[in-house]
């Protein structure tokens, strides 16, 4: 029995080699602020620049600076493989839409972080403002959902703040937001005077 148990762990091992690395840009939003936390607070102690305009975490950097914009140059005339080179076609299609992917991610990141930022200092339309525009990155994080439905809640607009939240609560996620949602939900959908 126990070959049969080795043979098996063996074949996994194999499986997880063969299988293509996911994204890190499904990763919960706040995992990624911390990683960016965490890598800033490095670069500060080496550099003393506490606020970069360059964010990198695992592999992948966005440039938060405002840079004028640029002509485009035309995208390079591509051949498509033929045979055995659509499986690295296939890769680099993956490692693109990763890259998009990432991106758009770390933007949501870094308006989750301004949006918080102005969430504390009660400045709410400017905070919904941020939380839409990470909402719009990254739609399927449920951590940016109930965001977005505190902020609503403090506009006074309810009917918003439980689309939110409800929206929040079908997502997958870390337990903390989907938890959150429920509590809001059934605080918000109770009826007056109860």
């Amino acid at each position: 029995m126990q070959r049969v148990v080795a043979v098996v762990i063996m074949n996994a091992a194999m499986f997880a080699q063969s299988a293509s690395p996911s994204c890190p840009a499904d990763r919960p939003v706040d995992d990624m602020i911390a990683e960016v936390h965490k890598q800033q607070s490095k670069k500060k102690h080496r550099i003393g620049n506490p606020l970069p305009q360059v964010t990198c975490i695992w592999g992948w950097c966005l440039d938060h600076s405002r840079t004028p914009p640029t002509i485009p140059k035309p995208a390079p005339r591509v051949e498509l493989p033929k045979g055995d080179d659509t499986r690295s076609m296939s890769a680099s299609v993956q490692t693109n839409d990763c890259n998009r992917a990432m991106n758009m991610a770390l933007e949501a990141a870094h308006d989750i972080e301004v949006g918080d930022y102005y969430f504390e200092s009660q400045k709410y339309t400017a905070a919904l403002l941020r939380y839409n525009d990470a909402v719009n990155d990254k739609p399927g994080d449920a951590a940016i959902h109930v965001r977005l439905g505190r902020v609503l809640e403090k506009l006074n607009q309810i009917p918003q703040a439980i689309e939110q939240y409800d929206t929040a609560q079908k997502l997958a996620g870390p337990q903390k937001w989907c938890s959150e949602a429920k509590s809001a939900l059934l605080r918000l959908q109770r009826p007056p005077g109860s």
